[in-house]
């Protein structure tokens, strides 16, 4: 199938090698007029030929289809990002939201690099002959190869909660870290360690128990790994539509069943019984480590805990939410000893191919040459193409939808978004509901939730929005009371609501509503962002213009 798509692409090459003048590589070729009622779906595509990515291509070159049925391209874009900026050059965003403000721009790539901290040393039967300072080398080489002014990224191990999720383009912190991995794998606190203080029960003692205890602690790590990959997914597909990629280092991401063997072997557990405040007692109200009811609560989680399900739900979630997975073993090539050595190595490796697979990422394993190995990732992530298309479904049931791409001259599948979420009915009607007549004239006074907004253009404080589809925009309202419901949405100049998402995200600590979106779907004209906020029963709508030129 590969050489086929070979075949077609070099025919598409050598057709657009003819042409005399072929259009800007990042500048839109065209743009939609978005309409009310319907759903703007934005795909990013990568046909390939010997791993980089197909110059010079058209829309009509492509056709795109949903659930099996052909979509009309609307808008077509050409990004490409084949210059390393220093990072003297480079500017990190100003905080948390801003990062994510800047990645719902389609033109800045998004990647995440997650190190898992504890089975980077070990995988399961066999054991790594590579620690993670071997992988340090190549992944700073792999920030020095890739970034450029618009990319975004961020660094997460398995010690980090996706709270920590930061965006940001400059390295210096990030090298550090990565050249810290070592100790801080061997040293910083492990949320594991204090199943050290529980027992096995009085049948199980010594080494025995130590082992039982060993693999509970294995479980217990799995078990926040899937987590915080889960999270992770979840946080990166609320971000935006086009592909946000995740680079996973990792010798083993595990898939084992439950074992109530564990169970067995340390057989019931009686509540200790004591005196507290004078008064006999049985049990404790306790949860710390060490309490036999904690310890008793993690055997049973741990010992029961199926990780398969969790692995077939993560691939689930990153096709539906577009993120693409580029696992990387830092163990490199393998010399497991026995049967069950062997066969735990080609299970491991399998898993990767499969995630990356199904993710359309690329797999870095048995290989002791991980620069290469990077070096794979990062071409593949040189360029793209944006397609995007009206849905003509409109069944807007929150379903999941199907998309391929494919390219005319002989109708083969190329890489490309797999998928993507539904609106629901009521998240169309609130962007489709018209515009409510006279509202200034009949607001109640009672209604008055927010306060005067503050808008920043660029990260810089404006009182009026005259932009380009480049530029960043953030609108801040202070809540002046409780809400019970809050719509933010984008009008065009005659007031009919634009299929454009309006991010809007809660800042509790302040008591502000924040507003984003991306300008770069829209064309020159003048539009309005609407914000309704409700409170019992009243609404208070505010309008903020805006310009695009």
């Amino acid at each position: 199938m590969r050489r086929a798509v070979a075949v077609v692409i070099a025919t598409l090459l050598s057709v657009h090698a003819a042409a005399t003048q072929g259009p800007p590589v990042t500048q839109a070729q065209q743009r939609p007029v978005f309409r009310g009622g319907t759903h703007f779906v934005r795909v990013d595509a990568y046909p390939l030929q010997d791993g980089k990515i197909v110059e010079g291509l058209e829309a009509k070159d492509f056709e795109v289809f949903e659930d099996g049925k052909p979509q009309a391209i609307e808008s077509f874009d050409f990004v490409k990002f084949d210059t390393f900026t220093p990072d003297a050059e480079r500017r990190d965003p100003a905080n948390q939201q801003e990062g994510f403000d800047l990645a719902t721009d389609p033109r800045n790539r998004v990647f995440v690099i997650y190190v898992d901290m504890a089975f980077s040393q070990s995988a399961g039967a066999f054991k790594s002959t590579v620690s993670l300072n071997q992988i340090a080398e190549p992944l700073a080489g792999f920030l020095d190869r890739i970034l450029t002014p618009t990319d975004l990224y961020a660094f997460l191990t398995s010690r980090n909660s996706v709270k920590d999720l930061v965006l940001q383009r400059k390295t210096t912190v990030t090298r550090e870290q990565i050249s810290d991995m070592w100790r801080s794998a061997h040293i910083d606190k492990d949320d594991a360690d204090p199943l050290y203080q529980c027992g096995c029960g009085p049948k199980i003692q010594g080494a025995a128990c130590d082992a039982i205890i060993d693999e509970l602690k294995a479980r217990y790590r799995a078990d926040m790994t899937y987590t915080n990959l889960d999270e992770l997914v979840s946080q990166l597909g609320t971000i935006r539509q086009e592909r946000k990629s995740v680079i996973l280092v990792t010798d083993l991401l595990p898939r084992w069943g439950p074992n109530p063997k564990i169970l067995e072997l340390r057989g019931p557990a009686l509540p200790p019984i004591g005196v507290a405040n004078g008064r006999p007692t049985i049990g404790t109200r306790q949860t710390g480590a060490g309490d036999e009811s904690y310890c008793a609560t993690e055997f049973q989680r741990l010992a029961l805990l199926d990780l398969e399900p969790r692995f077939r739900e993560l691939l689930r979630e990153a096709r539906k939410r577009n993120v693409s997975f580029y696992p990387i073993t830092p163990g490199g090539l393998q010399a497991p000893v026995g049967l069950p050595g062997i066969r735990a190595a080609q299970r491991a490796t399998d898993d990767f191919r499969s995630l990356a697979d199904e993710t359309d990422g690329i797999a870095v394993v048995n290989t002791n040459d991980l620069t290469t190995g990077i070096k794979r990732i990062a071409d593949d992530l040189a360029a793209y193409y944006v397609l995007g298309y009206y849905t003509t479904n409109t069944k807007f049931d929150g379903g999941i939808r199907n998309i391929k791409v494919k390219l005319k001259a002989g109708g083969k599948d190329i890489r490309a978004r797999r998928q993507y979420v539904a609106p629901t009915e009521a998240e169309i009607a609130a962007l489709a509901a018209p515009k409510p007549a006279a509202a200034s004239a009949a607001r109640d006074p009672r209604a008055v939730f927010l306060g005067e907004p503050t808008i920043l253009l660029n990260g810089q404080a404006t009182r009026s929005l005259v932009c380009t589809r480049t530029d960043r925009v953030r609108i801040e309202f202070p809540k002046l009371s409780p809400l019970d419901g809050r719509v933010a949405r984008l009008l065009d100049a005659r007031g009919q609501p634009l299929a454009v998402p309006v991010n809007v995200a809660d800042d509790e600590p302040r008591a502000r509503l924040i507003l984003t979106l991306s300008l770069a779907p829209l064309t020159r004209g003048s539009y309005s962002i609407e914000l309704t906020a409700t409170a019992s029963g009243l609404s208070d709508r505010r309008l903020v213009p805006m310009q695009v030129q």
